[in-house]
């Protein structure tokens, strides 16, 4: 049996040679990240093209996630690091570009006054340090320290319910779309959603480039989790980005909040990843935590579609042990797995209904594989929104789709030729002989559309006897 929980690995400094992506993908990588926050378009445009080639040489798709900036807050040039905050210090964050003075720390971009009042909780370096808003004159925000630490440049700054709607695309994020979108790349994550609106205006940009690129939700600030519903009905995919919740909402609320993002998205059929310090005692140690390993496995267990390794790929020494110990644990953990997902007992559509159907079919009569024909990968998300125990096998004509199923549960998706006309039988079996599926003697549960009907609608259900 396959993994049915993908990886996705971010792809940095330790691991940008062919030799380490080649690796990674026969370890088990099935979707790349490239942090945008970090590194040139010419360093990310090499690891595209080095992506590319690794995965036609291993017949593998691979999906590239573009993960944009944002409106992230961070510390500028410090003349003297690390900075000691004291608590009861006083500082000044400062916009300004004409920063030198003692006590004054500089912040971008230069909206961020803007974002706070008197009274307001800043966090630096991911939580570590707290001040609070004692005042502000122009460029200068003025803070009382609260909770003390050493501070670096580019560490960086949180504002819990940001003053005022801040949007989610960046001038700079424009440009990164630009190029992501020129290079190739399969999704792209917006950071610091606030809004289902950041999604439309994102959606809006990507449209005038021609493109129709799915988009990730980011979710890592409040804003967001008080619109969830709406956020994660506009977007393609979900990221439960747990290092900036924790700031954001305190880290007591991080597991409750992360369980009803993997339930929504869920329900919703939306494709959503765990994200952050999945296994970030392994930068050090070549084994995990018994309580990271636990993480990873409520995560799965609560329906999560990918697990997401950050610095443990981008940066650590021990990239390869760490994607083992991931594919290790979704093995033992989805073993354990039943049928189903929590809370998906009626269809909202005919295409839900098929979906789901299939899924039921499949179980009832033992099936090796559900098959889904699929033009825009509809039909395999659709089964794959039901959590069946069987292997989904997706056969495409396009192969951006074949990569972009890469981050669906359960899914193995496979380019085929265009069908022309119906889905024959024969078709159907000379495929999965193929890709090394079909034995005599095996079933197999075959969904996909009407070839009469337009791209997207999912409306036959076929049960096949291998011969």
């Amino acid at each position: 049996m396959h993994r049915f929980t993908k990886i996705v690995c971010t792809i940095g400094p330790a691991t940008s040679s062919r030799d380490a992506i080649k690796s990674l993908v026969k370890a088990g990588m099935d979707v790349v990240r490239l942090n945008f926050s970090h590194g040139t378009h010419e360093e990310h445009a090499a690891r595209i093209k080095l992506i590319r080639e690794v995965s036609k040489e291993l017949a593998t798709p691979v999906a590239i996630i573009q993960d944009l900036p944002g409106p992230k807050l961070r510390v500028g040039k410090l003349p003297n690091e690390p900075l000691r905050l004291e608590a009861g210090d006083r500082v000044t964050l400062s916009v300004s570009q004409q920063v030198g003075s003692a006590g004054v720390i500089p912040v971008h971009p230069e909206g961020f006054p803007r974002m706070v009042d008197v009274g307001s909780e800043v966090y630096l370096a991911d939580g570590m340090i707290r001040l609070r808003v004692v005042g502000k004159n122009g460029p200068n925000v003025m803070c009382e320290v609260e909770v003390g630490g050493n501070l670096t440049t580019g560490k960086g700054v949180n504002v819990p319910h940001v003053k005022g709607e801040v949007g989610a695309v960046t001038e700079e994020d424009v440009e990164h779309i630009r190029f992501g979108l020129s290079s190739g790349v399969d999704y792209i994550a917006l950071s610091f959603v606030r809004s289902a609106a950041d999604l439309d205006t994102a959606r809006r940009i990507v449209s005038e480039f021609g493109s129709d690129v799915p988009l990730i939700a980011k979710i890592e600030k409040a804003e967001a989790v008080d619109r969830l519903d709406d956020i994660v009905r506009r977007s393609d995919a979900v990221m439960v980005a747990r290092g900036d919740l924790g700031v954001e909402l305190g880290l007591e609320n991080v597991p409750l909040i992360q369980k009803r993002i993997i339930r929504l998205s869920n329900a919703m059929g939306r494709p959503v990843i765990t994200a952050t310090q999945i296994l970030l005692s392994m930068l050090t140690y070549t084994t995990p935590t018994r309580a990271e390993v636990s993480d990873i496995a409520n995560a799965i267990l609560d329906g999560t579609d990918a697990l997401m390794l950050s610095e443990e790929t981008a940066v650590g020494a021990n990239y390869l042990e760490a994607v083992g110990v991931l594919d290790r644990v979704c093995r033992r953990v989805e073993s354990e797995l039943g049928y189903g997902s929590q809370g998906l007992s009626e269809a909202e559509s005919v295409e839900d209904a098929v979906g789901m159907a299939a899924c039921r079919v499949a179980s009832a009569i033992r099936a090796e594989e559900i098959v889904a024909y699929t033009r825009s990968g509809s039909t395999a998300r659709l089964i794959a929104k039901y959590r069946p125990h069987t292997e989904i096998v997706a056969f495409t004509p396009s192969e951006s789709v074949a990569r972009r199923l890469k981050l669906v549960w359960g899914v193995l998706p496979f380019k085929i030729d265009e069908v022309v006309g119906e889905l024959q039988p024969e078709i159907v079996e000379q495929a999965l002989r193929k890709f090394g599926f079909a034995k005599s003697g095996e079933k197999a549960v075959i969904v996909a559309g009407a070839p009469t009907g337009p791209v997207g609608s999912t409306n036959m259900i076929r049960v096949q006897l291998i011969h």
